[in-house]
């Protein structure tokens, strides 16, 4: 086991993670669907930035992205080598509106 498999974000991070997921899933069922994302980047390639982050984030394909999923998916970001700040700042970047990023060589293991 490489030294960045068994980490988890820290709580700091983790609130962090949460208030963008919170700022997705506007009727507060605790996930997001695809109809509330297309509002959320409004006509900023909507569609396109909806698709690649669910591509990325709805590992069970249901359609919705739950809380778990979305913790699940930014830990696999820290696991694979970024670092907490490259999060950060890649979260700064969502909720001013810009589009998603692909990160690359994520561990795609469902479960």
């Amino acid at each position: 086991m490489g030294p960045t498999q068994g980490k988890e974000l820290s709580p700091q991070m983790r609130d962090r993670v949460l208030k963008l997921f919170a700022r997705f899933d506007v009727d507060g069922s605790k996930s997001i669907e695809k109809s509330e994302t297309i509002k959320y980047w409004k006509s900023n390639f909507a569609k396109l930035n909806t698709e690649e982050l669910f591509k990325s984030v709805d590992t069970d394909n249901s359609g919705t992205i739950s809380e778990e999923e979305w913790l699940n998916f930014w830990t696999s970001v820290l696991r694979s080598g970024h670092t907490e700040e490259e999060i950060a700042d890649e979260l700064e970047s969502i909720e001013s509106g810009s589009s998603w990023v692909k990160f690359e060589n994520l561990d795609k293991k469902k479960g």
